[in-house]
């Protein structure tokens, strides 16, 4: 059990070290395009990172927007979540997260997300995970747990226009 709490905490600096890592500053010369998933649907979008000074800050600021971030047991992405991402646009950074909300869908608040891990639990064999809806059943059927962070990710979603 406490090797299992090891995994899960070393898995707090790795998912916000991939956003950080993907973060560019956003202008027309200089911004990277990362991919992920919204509804089962690949789309594209820029990640600036910060941290709020609790998960409940996180997500009272969020307004109910989340990212979701999935690892397996070992703490890290399991391939098969990124697989068809790399495979769409292999140009694009990924940490093959998921998106809950976007512009133009009802109940988007805007401005920025709530980072939340996904923690796939030893033993289940993972699959992809591409819609919010996809997570919380495999919470509910205990594949796995999910975890609040106090991250918040500003990430302006680009090239959606085949979701309107």
């Amino acid at each position: 059990m406490k090797l299992l709490g090891l995994a899960r905490i070393a898995s707090i600096p790795v998912a916000i070290g991939s956003l950080f890592a993907l973060a560019q500053p956003v202008s027309a010369s200089t911004s990277v395009d990362n991919s992920g998933f919204y509804d089962h649907q690949i789309i594209e979008y820029q990640a600036t990172p910060e941290v709020t000074s609790s998960p409940h800050a996180a997500q009272l600021i969020s307004h109910g927007n989340v990212v979701y971030h999935i690892v397996g047991a070992n703490g890290t992405t399991p391939a098969v979540q990124c697989a068809r991402l790399f495979a769409a646009l292999p140009n694009d950074a990924s940490s093959c997260n998921v998106l809950n909300f976007i512009p133009t869908e009802v109940g988007y608040a805007g401005g920025a997300w709530n980072l939340q891990i996904f923690h796939w639990n030893p033993g289940i064999n993972p699959v992809e995970l591409s819609k919010d809806d996809d997570i919380l059943a495999a919470v509910a059927a205990g594949k796995g747990t999910l975890e609040v962070t106090a991250t918040l990710v500003r990430c302006p979603v680009i090239n959606f226009a085949a979701l309107r």
